[in-house]
């Protein structure tokens, strides 16, 4: 191997300067690096935390459910027994640390050596040679209790967990651990109706006849679903709900009345199809009924758009939903979406918004939109989402947060969401707060900004920590007034 012509220019991976490019940046992570963790959006299970599940390998803990890394293990030619399939701990070890050996670029890289360095103490860089001794040295330590689905939180130093969570979950898991003084991070449900939204799907008109079991009546009309839908917001709220989170593919375009809703909904209960335009309507029509009882709650409402799902029906079939067969989708209709947050700020049903996009070309026109629903007390009511999924990287996240600044109030961020399901995804906050420290650092050297590093401290412990928590109220009754 030559390293002709580098010489002391050269620096180390991963070294405590990473992706840290000034001495201003470095400084300023510095200051903010021990901050708890706010993970306002994530996939964790709630009984795993109950329960403080023990993970048998790291295979089952870093590989059992991150579809990031089964998506580039495919795209590495990795056959799907040794990703989803029934070859063992050891075998599908091997396979990623092969795959990631050559991964340049992926922040997959740099996300796996943090979190082997963070949680096991292993600096080894991982190839096909080494594979073997970081498994068997990073399983004598899962094994043990410190390394609990419990302590991993608490590792990370995470302040507020917020779960993903069906309309008709019980919520006894989140029960038992609010009443557990043993376990300090709180665990908060997320509310997530997808299945209520996509009326096209099999399964729909079964979902609502659970539905109305679980809030005590049948349903066979908008209303009715409303009133249900209704009688759920209110039982999360009693559990600490804060937020309610939906996956919109394609953002609906065409406004619907509640009239109009009722006959779709009716027509798909009775067995009747409908088109894509009324489902598409009925979209519409729900999101702004939801839009308001989540307003009067005082909840926050995360709109994840433009994903395109199962975009391999072959793999569809033989793996099933969310296992990495997703994609980067079509752009959200700025004029729909305006009219919708229009709409429901004039009847003073809007509640405070997150608008995320996996299409980065749109955060100038998001960010923009977004600021034009201001509302006193509050900063940035409405709000340009971080750097989500496709865009978890270096560009991505610079990008976001840098047209963050230039488009609206970077004072306002609330920061990162870990969006994993995975216990080990923790270290991708510490890879976003570099990063963020590292443009604004760059900024004040470059003379963009004045060197009060006391401000930008300020500004960074409010993107990274406090903004969060007042935006979502955790520890508090929040309003929207």
């Amino acid at each position: 191997m030559s390293l002709r012509g580098c010489g002391a220019a050269m620096k180390k991976f991963l070294d405590g300067d990473f992706l840290l490019e000034t001495p201003t940046a470095q400084e300023l992570f510095e200051r903010v690096t021990e901050l708890p963790i706010i993970d306002y959006h994530c996939h964790l299970s709630a009984k795993e935390l109950r329960e403080d599940h023990q993970f048998r390998s790291i295979t089952d803990v870093w590989l059992g459910g991150d579809h990031y890394k089964w998506r580039l293990m495919r795209g590495a030619g990795v056959p799907e027994r040794f990703i989803t399939g029934d070859a063992s701990d050891w075998e599908k070890f091997e396979k990623w640390a092969e795959v990631l050996e050559r991964a340049i670029g992926n922040p997959l890289y740099h996300w796996s050596h943090l979190e082997l360095r963070r949680f096991f103490g292993i600096e080894d860089v991982i190839t096909s040679a080494s594979a073997r001794s970081v498994f068997d040295r990073a399983n004598e330590r899962i094994t043990s209790a410190e390394f609990s689905a419990r302590n991993l939180v608490k590792m990370s130093n995470v302040e507020v967990v917020c779960t993903t969570d069906d309309p008709l979950d019980t919520l006894e898991d989140h029960e038992a651990l609010a009443a557990d003084s043993s376990f300090a991070t709180q665990v908060l449900p997320g509310f997530r109706p997808d299945v209520v939204l996509r009326i096209e799907r099999d399964g729909f008109a079964e979902y609502v006849t659970r539905l109305g079991e679980a809030t005590g009546g049948p349903i066979a009309s908008f209303d009715e679903l409303i009133a249900a839908l209704d009688a759920r917001v209110d039982f999360f709220d009693a559990h600490g709900c804060r937020v309610a989170d939906h996956s919109l593919e394609i953002f609906p375009r065409t406004p619907t009345t509640d009239a109009q809703a009722d006959e779709i909904l009716r027509a798909r209960l009775s067995g009747a199809p409908i088109t894509d335009a009324q489902a598409e309507g009925f979209r519409w029509a729900l999101l702004v009924r939801l839009a308001g009882l989540y307003q009067r709650g005082g909840w926050v409402m995360e709109w994840h758009m433009s994903a395109l799902r199962d975009a391999s029906r072959r793999s569809l079939e033989l793996v099933g939903p969310d296992t990495g067969f997703d994609a980067v989708g079509q752009d959200v209709d700025l004029i729909a979406l305006a009219r919708m947050l229009s709409d429901l700020e004039e009847a003073g049903a809007l509640p405070r918004t997150i608008l995320f996009t996996l299409e980065e070309n749109q955060n100038k026109a998001l960010a923009a939109l977004a600021s034009c629903y201001a509302h006193e007390g509050v900063k940035g009511y409405v709000q340009l989402g971080n750097a989500w999924w496709f865009n978890d990287t270096i560009a991505g996240m610079t990008k976001q947060i840098e047209t963050f600044a230039q488009i609206g109030f970077l004072d306002a961020a609330v920061g990162m969401l870990t969006d994993s399901r995975s216990f080990l995804s923790y270290p991708r906050h510490e890879y976003f707060r570099r990063i963020v420290a590292n443009v604004v650092g760059g900024w004040i050297e470059s003379g963009q900004y004045p060197a009060d590093l006391d401000t930008a401290e300020s500004v960074l412990r409010g993107v990274f920590h406090d903004n969060a928590v007042d935006y979502f109220g955790f520890g508090k009754a929040a309003t929207n007034d």
